[in-house]
């Protein structure tokens, strides 16, 4: 541990400090005979029951307590993993196997990353891992996006892209046509079908589902106001504007791209924009070697400080519970 939070670790010693009171106090207890006790008169002794586990328990938490303190403020991360085959979640079973296999790191322990950013994760994580751990990081093909630059890490990291599978089927798009050139609608989006570069396939319903993602309204009269879609196209004879803000996004398309192809074209670009999340750049395989002086980040102070406040907490009230207690 090379930063300033680990000095913290240098308190310890203060743990000796409630065992010293404890002994101090149990000798401060102990019953001495006076001189002059023989001119006293005669009493029969009172013998009084002494809890002698409550003052092991006292002490026991009050050590506790500090402990839990010094921790606090000294962000406690130990190095205690070795050499680990990191695996994202949906990464193919068989492609891992043979991918360890090729490694030679079959009887190294392995551990699954949650879901997120694999380089993130561990790069925040680093202070788990020994110096010298090698790290085996088989991911799937979005889960290690492209960076502007190589991470900086402390540990060797060979890292395995998965490549993503083609599609081999289209996907399902289901559209509800408003309108009485209906058959001219249908063909705009078979021309879109055959054109597309996505692989969809356009499904036409007379109502609105929870799967329908257009409402194409081509009518003068307004549409029936229990319709739900995530996008509507309105065309000039709508009566349909924006701001129907129940009805989610609405765009105001030209009914002229039904003759003509460029305005056919812009339709379906502008919609696939709207409707097409950007592709990630996903990292290649490399190996990233471990760079020199390069010293592990702190964890994120709310990793640790979400299990340990309450517990700090916890050992607070039980000791001064236990404290009161033992005074009555």
């Amino acid at each position: 541990m090379t930063n300033a939070f680990a000095a913290w670790w240098w308190a310890l010693p203060v743990l000796l400090l409630p065992i010293w009171w404890h002994r101090e106090k149990h000798q401060r207890l102990r019953a001495e005979l006076l001189a002059t006790a023989r001119f006293l008169p005669k009493a029969p002794p009172q013998q009084q029951r002494v809890w002698v586990w409550v003052e092991r328990l006292l002490l026991l938490l009050r050590c506790l307590l500090l402990l839990g303190v010094i921790a606090w403020l000294a962000d406690v991360a130990l190095a205690w993993r070795g050499d680990t085959v990191l695996v994202t979640r949906g990464a193919d079973p068989a492609w891992v196997e043979a991918q360890i296999k090729e490694s030679g790191m079959q009887d190294v322990r392995r551990l699954e990353l949650p879901e997120g950013d694999a380089l993130a994760w561990l790069a925040a994580h680093e202070r788990e891992w020994q110096a010298g751990a090698r790290w085996l990081l088989l991911a799937r093909g979005d889960a290690v996006p492209m960076a502007a630059e190589a991470p900086t890490l402390a540990h060797k990291l060979a890292l395995r892209v998965q490549p993503l599978p083609v599609p081999s089927e289209k996907r399902e798009r289901r559209i509800v046509l408003a309108s009485d050139r209906a058959d001219e609608w249908r063909a705009l989006f078979k021309a879109f079908e055959s054109a597309g570069q996505w692989r969809d396939r356009y499904l036409f319903d007379e109502t609105p589902s929870d799967k329908t993602e257009l409402i194409v309204w081509d009518k003068p009269e307004p549409p029936d106001a229990r319709w739900r879609s995530p996008l509507w196209w309105a065309t000039e004879r709508s009566s349909l504007n924006k701001k129907a803000g129940a009805r989610s996004t609405v765009l105001a398309v030209d009914s002229a791209a039904l003759q003509d192809i460029d305005g056919a074209r812009a339709l379906y670009q502008r919609w696939q924009a709207m409707a097409q999340a950007p592709e990630p750049h996903a990292a290649p395989s490399m190996t990233l070697q471990a760079a020199a002086g390069a010293t592990p980040a702190l964890l994120p102070i709310d990793a640790l400080h979400a299990w340990l406040a309450p517990l700090l907490a916890l050992l607070f009230a039980l000791e001064r519970g236990l404290a009161h207690a033992r005074r009555r």
